[in-house]
């Protein structure tokens, strides 16, 4: 057996992680990599999406939250975007949309109310924007501020969205923001889900909830499509959940989506 597959038995990945954690000024890619963020899946996102943009020549995008809940993502997305700008210099404004008084009833079945109710997951509001530095918070129903965001911000164009409305009828009000014009966006938008998995009694399908959504949007849409980044866990040192639940939003049409990123510029195999 060879010398490094010995290391690989001795020192699992965990255990390599968790050495990497305690050394010092380790770069922001590691970091990245090796899911040392208290939210990885959003480290992950903001981090690749501000790639994009600075290989496409954009300096400065946003990152948005829909379902803001206690608030703990929103902190967690803002500084994340603040250490991932001062590490690539693409600026990243932050955005949090929530009605701010919990969860509304479920419509029907497709918002699977036995898992979630009316009143779930209340906002202390001032708490909040007292932890907020500044990231933008928009509350109300999503029915009114999903519609009015574009015109009443103008944002930098968007990268990355955590999709966390949990119901299905939420999560498809939610998707009204795509049908805003490319300049608002980046022509590939990483996008995390965070209710496909949970625990053992949720059973989320394809046919409810934000799996419904997605197949629906898929559907009712040619030039726009939300896809499953596929063999993500295959790419990371440490596997997790949230690799089954990151997504990207493509826009085809978008005028940049032909664009050249990879850092490769003259990609070519040699024979050897």
């Amino acid at each position: 057996m060879s010398l490094s597959s010995l290391l690989k038995l001795a020192f699992p990945k965990e255990f390599i992680r968790e050495i990497i954690r305690l050394l010092p000024n380790q770069p922001l890619s590691r970091r990245v990599q090796w899911d040392l963020f208290s939210r990885p899946d959003y480290a992950y996102g903001v981090y690749n999406a501000s790639l994009q943009a600075a290989a496409l020549g954009i300096t400065k995008i946003s990152a948005i939250e829909f379902g803001v809940a206690g608030g703990n993502g929103l902190v967690a997305l803002e500084g994340i975007a603040e250490e991932i700008a001062a590490a690539t210099g693409v600026r990243v404004d932050t955005y949090g949309f929530d009605s701010g008084r919990g969860m509304p009833a479920p419509v029907d079945y497709r918002d699977l109310p036995y898992i979630w109710q009316q009143g779930f997951f209340q906002m202390d509001v001032e708490a909040l924007r007292r932890r907020l530095r500044r990231t933008t918070l928009v509350l109300g129903d999503f029915t009114e501020t999903v519609p009015s965001f574009i015109p009443d911000y103008r944002p930098a164009p968007i990268g990355f969205i955590s999709f966390d409305a949990d119901y299905y009828s939420s999560t498809v009000t939610t998707f009204g923001l795509l049908e805003a014009d490319h300049a608002f966006f980046l022509p590939r938008v990483f996008c995390y889900f965070d209710d496909m998995i949970g625990g053992d009694l949720e059973l989320h399908s394809r046919y409810t909830g934000e799996l419904l959504a997605i197949e629906e949007f898929n559907a009712a849409h040619q030039g726009m499509k939300i896809a499953k980044i596929h063999g993500l866990m295959h790419k990371r040192p440490v596997t997790a959940w949230w690799n089954d639940e990151l997504f990207a939003h493509h826009r085809f049409d978008h005028p940049l989506y032909n664009r050249h990123v990879h850092p490769e510029k003259d990609w070519q195999m040699k024979l050897r």
